[in-house]
């Protein structure tokens, strides 16, 4: 565990461009690049998802003075280790967390490590949806207004149909119970994006509900 000293030392270097002229920044980001591989190393010995996320969840506060550190200087310098953490906060159901990263990560066009193989925008939208498809289907609570701002965030960005209706469909979910209306807005967008993303029963089952209500 990081000492207070290293800790603050982390944050500044995570502020400062690095460059030739910089080199303590560029040695900062390179030990905190070293960090990040070890930790993946140790994540790679578990087959168990499960085992994964709880892994992920134990090693994210290490990382926060660094992240931090980038997002109060809105540093618009690539970082690797700041984009895997956005990913990993995504994946251990850390939303709220997640949503400062992405939005820091779309302003500067930041594009993900190679292995992800999508742009920025289409990764945060399809990790968000397979998680929260995820925990609805294990009966667990989603924060509906966080995914709402994420909703707002990469309404714009250029992606994939089938992605984005996806996400339009975990958003509906999330909303059916105590917003079926708007739940039933974003079905319909899901549906309209990809005909086979499996949401028309749940459209004609909150059809019926809400004329019912309406009547």
């Amino acid at each position: 565990m990081a000492s207070p000293a290293q800790n603050f030392l982390q944050k500044h270097y995570a502020q400062q461009e690095r460059n030739a002229e910089n080199q303590a920044a560029s040695n900062a980001y390179e030990m905190m690049l070293a960090k990040l591989n070890n930790d993946r190393v140790r994540l790679k010995k578990f087959q168990s998802t499960e085992a994964k996320i709880e892994l992920k969840k134990q090693l994210i506060p290490e990382y926060m003075d660094w992240i931090n550190g980038v997002l109060k200087s809105d540093n618009a310098q690539q970082d690797d280790v700041f984009m895997r953490l956005m990913v990993w906060m995504i994946d251990t159901k850390q939303f709220e967390l997640a949503y400062p990263l992405a939005e820091h990560a779309l302003k500067h066009n930041w594009v993900t490590p190679d292995e992800y193989q999508r742009q920025t925008a289409t990764l945060i939208t399809e990790e968000l949806a397979n998680t929260t498809l995820a925990q609805i289907s294990n009966k667990q609570t989603v924060n509906a207004d966080v995914l709402l701002k994420f909703a707002e965030l990469v309404a714009d960005k250029d992606m994939f149909d089938e992605v984005r209706a996806k996400f339009n469909k975990a958003v509906g979910y999330v909303l059916k119970e105590t917003q079926p209306e708007q739940a039933l807005f974003y079905l319909k967008r899901a549906l309209e994006l990809d005909d086979g993303c499996g949401v028309k029963t749940t459209i004609k089952e909150l059809e019926k509900a809400t004329s019912e209500t309406n009547s």
